[in-house]
């Protein structure tokens, strides 16, 4: 993926810094689509890791403060992890943290644990939906201004066409 494209979804500045902290992962796809995993290497570019299969996981090893990305493989349409956009791991002791200072627990008696990352679907609201459908179809932004819907719905969708250079008259 390009700067400009890392730029347009919001991930330009978005890349791994160093780190010791380790973190144990388990990358779990509960969609019916093919997920690309993606780790943000230190100069903030796309590193394509696996393509998930449909309720397939992986294990990874990774560190904190190193950013995760979930796309359709087909689409590049962004996932969701764990409710999120982006997956950012924690230090795989943060889980035992709240035992370890009530003394529940030991700081001997633990043990790594990998923390389960569930990709899913976005959820859309209609709006959102039916103007990226609408969006589809329509080759030219200018012709949103002949349909037959509200004036504001028209300037959102003017918008939203210009923003991802959709339209032919830019």
């Amino acid at each position: 993926m390009t700067n400009e494209e890392n730029s347009r979804d919001g991930v330009r500045e978005m890349k791994s810094q160093p780190s010791r902290g380790l973190s144990f992962v388990r990358f779990c796809n509960h969609t019916q689509r093919k997920v690309e995993v993606i780790w943000m290497n230190y100069e903030g570019a796309r590193v394509k890791y696996k393509t998930l299969e449909p309720e397939e996981f992986f294990d990874v090893n990774t560190y904190v403060a190193h950013p995760w990305l979930f796309q359709d493989a087909m689409t590049h349409e962004r996932l969701n992890a764990n409710s999120k956009d982006v997956f950012q791991p924690t230090a795989w002791y943060e889980q035992y943290l709240p035992e370890l200072r009530s003394g529940g627990i030991q700081p001997q008696n633990i043990q790594p644990k990998r923390v389960t990352v569930n990709i899913t679907s976005p959820l859309y609201s209609l709006k959102y939906s039916a103007m990226h459908a609408i969006k589809k179809r329509i080759k030219d932004y200018n012709h949103v201004y002949q349909l037959e819907i509200p004036r504001q719905l028209q300037r959102d969708l003017v918008g939203l066409m210009k923003s991802s250079r959709i339209g032919n008259n830019m």
